[in-house]
């Protein structure tokens, strides 16, 4: 996990760590993902393609955004 201003990275490892906990994912593994917030907690942009939007890459998203914004570390987050 990278964390770049307020862009929060998800590693490919972690993506495979995130989808072991949810099953029906539609995020793929072989790459990775990231989630920008602007000051006030708002997704502003993210490179989820359209094919693996749903609601894994939502709870995705607010697993980061409690990372940023909260300090708060989801299970399949890499330490």
């Amino acid at each position: 996990m990278r964390i770049v201003g307020r862009k929060v990275i998800v590693s490919r490892a972690e993506v495979a760590s995130f989808n072991a906990r949810w099953p029906c994912s539609t995020l793929r593994a072989t790459r990775a993902y990231w989630f920008e917030f602007d000051a006030s907690g708002d997704l502003v942009d993210t490179d989820c393609p359209e094919q693996d939007d749903g609601p894994a890459a939502l709870a995705m998203s607010q697993d980061c955004h409690a990372l940023l914004f909260d300090n708060v570390t989801a299970d399949w987050m890499e330490g």
